[in-house]
């Protein structure tokens, strides 16, 4: 059972001379040595973020180039782009800060650090940063948006979709196909990270273990059906396709909403119109029928949203 502070308190009182060993004590040189360069606690190191913190603005955290964020162009990771897009169709005025897990509070990208007037002497005591699974809270509470998510039946279900279908099929095709690793994780998230072959050499056994891991944990075995898997993926763009018909947006709404950012997240990165991801075709099975003209609406769909928040 842990020890709490009460039976630390308790056994300070005890006498010294009960519990003090002859053969225990410092020696006379080292305790000298103490006398003269005391212990000292020092305070908490502040967030580890890669650069001088933009107070004037909203700075949204993401993975991306120092080029791409100069350019404001969409993060090549879907979690990442899902709030960029989100952010943008609110109008929000914000800025793209390239960053790493190393440097979010919670582990993990993307996150968002709200502008701080310029009296504040540390934005990070005044405005604690915003994790991704509260942008929308946080942008609807400060009147950003009144936007809300549409009040249908079927949202969950089909949330599901890209959370798990699309997903999973995405970590497959982008960490556990080999040529496709090569081709477009490794230049995109292990080459920029370090330039130490033996940290960039874990850091890929990290992240291709991390996957592996992922779909084992929604596989009936230890052993993940691919062919199930990307069968899966193709029947939720089929259902995403259908769900959109002729609409603009999802869910008939007048305005792209989150759900929208949501399916470009990954309708964009798949599509990769200006080979920016640089997709291997002979391993991409996940982008394969969008790229071929599938689901038609869902390729006018992301040029929509392309065209509205990054042209």
């Amino acid at each position: 059972m842990p020890r709490d502070d009460d039976d630390k308190s308790k056994k300070t009182k005890a006498s010294p001379k009960a519990t003090r060993l002859p053969w225990l004590r410092t020696p006379e040189p080292i305790r000298r040595l103490f006398d003269n360069f005391p212990l000292v606690t020092h305070p908490l190191n502040t967030l580890p973020f890669q650069r001088p913190i933009e107070r004037s603005k909203n700075s949204l955290y993401v993975f991306g180039s120092e080029h791409d964020a100069r350019h404001g162009a969409p993060s090549f990771n879907p979690g990442c782009l899902k709030w960029q897009t989100y952010l943008k169709t609110i109008g929000l005025d914000f800025v793209i800060v390239p960053s790493s897990n190393h440097a979010s509070p919670n582990g993990s990208l993307p996150f968002l650090l709200p502008a701080a007037s310029g009296a504040d002497s540390n934005i990070l005591d005044v405005i604690p940063p915003i994790p991704s699974h509260k942008i929308q809270e946080w942008a609807s509470k400060n009147k950003f948006t009144s936007r809300t998510e549409p009040e249908d039946m079927r949202y969950e279900a089909y949330i599901s979709l890209l959370d798990h279908s699309i997903r999973n099929a995405w970590l497959h095709t982008l960490y556990l196909s080999p040529h496709n690793f090569d081709a477009v994780a490794r230049p995109l998230y292990i080459t920029p990270a370090t330039s130490s072959p033996p940290v960039r050499f874990a850091l890929t056994k990290t992240l291709q273990s991390a996957a592996l891991e992922e779909l084992t944990k929604v596989s009936a075995s230890l052993v993940i059906d691919v062919n199930a898997l990307y069968r899966d993926s193709e029947n939720a763009f089929s259902a995403l396709s259908e769900l959109l018909g002729d609409d603009d947006w999802f869910f008939g709404q007048a305005e792209p909403g989150l759900f929208d950012a949501a399916v470009f997240a990954y309708t964009h990165l798949l599509c990769d119109k200006i080979k920016r991801m640089g997709w291997k075709e002979d391993e991409e099975r996940l982008g394969k029928g969008l790229r071929q003209g599938n689901w038609g609406n869902l390729l006018d769909h992301e040029r929509r949203v392309f065209n509205k928040c990054y042209q």
